[in-house]
């Protein structure tokens, strides 16, 4: 039936959008586990200050605080 496929497109749409995001995700993390082992993790590329932990917690690759990431 015609819509029974449009919701498994819907869905399979889902699904892709999903797998993407967690890929994303996991790019982002894989780039905080490189700045961790430079030495750059949690410290401002900009002001040079360390990142608040709220702030790496919300965004673990983040390379700029808060007001710095602001003041752009």
């Amino acid at each position: 039936h015609m819509a029974d496929a449009s919701a498994d497109h819907v869905e399979m749409e889902k699904t892709y959008y999903m797998i993407a995001r967690e890929k994303k995700h996991i790019q982002y993390l894989d780039k905080a586990l490189l700045m961790i082992t430079e030495g750059t993790f949690g410290i401002c590329v900009s002001c040079k200050k360390l990142i608040d932990k709220e702030r790496l917690q919300e965004v673990p690759h983040t390379t700029n605080c808060f007001d710095c990431k602001s003041n752009r």
